[in-house]
């Protein structure tokens, strides 16, 4: 794993981390706009949260800083996030997911941990790396669910 990319990791069957968890359905953010409205309603995003990257960005940073601990996003089902999109949408979201991160990945107070079976997450991985993020979904414990 890169240290671009050392803030996703597949969800491991026990974390000890005292992570702020807050969960999402990557089958209910198979479009951006689906996914919008899920990290919305999951992350507690303000009701003026206007529904577009840069609207997302400064809501993700909130919820960053008011999380009592690193924010640790858990996406179940999480091959199917943003697979209706055009690859460039998820170039966007791991771009825009960074940026929350902090900088260069070193110290990041954000999570993405990625739940789902193997050979999904080997299919989101391909995509990540497609979209410039390599980062190596097969290893680091058990990544699937009772999928």
């Amino acid at each position: 794993m890169t240290s671009m990319t050392a803030w996703i990791r597949p969800l491991t069957a026990v974390d000890t981390q005292p992570w702020t968890r807050e969960e999402v359905l990557g089958s209910h953010c198979r479009t951006a706009q689906g996914m919008f409205t899920e990290w919305a309603a999951q992350l507690g995003f303000p009701d003026y949260f206007g529904h577009n990257w840069d609207a997302f960005l400064d809501c993700l940073r909130g919820a960053v800083d008011d999380a009592d601990h690193e924010l640790a996003v858990v996406v179940h089902e999480a091959g199917e996030l943003l697979a209706d999109e055009q690859p460039n949408v998820l170039a966007i979201l791991l771009t825009v997911l960074s940026q929350a991160a902090g900088g260069n990945g070193t110290a990041p107070g954000l999570q993405l941990l990625l739940d789902d079976t193997p050979d999904r997450l080997s299919g989101l991985a391909q995509r990540m790396a497609e979209a410039g993020y390599p980062v190596d979904l097969g290893g680091g414990g058990d990544a699937s669910a009772s999928h």
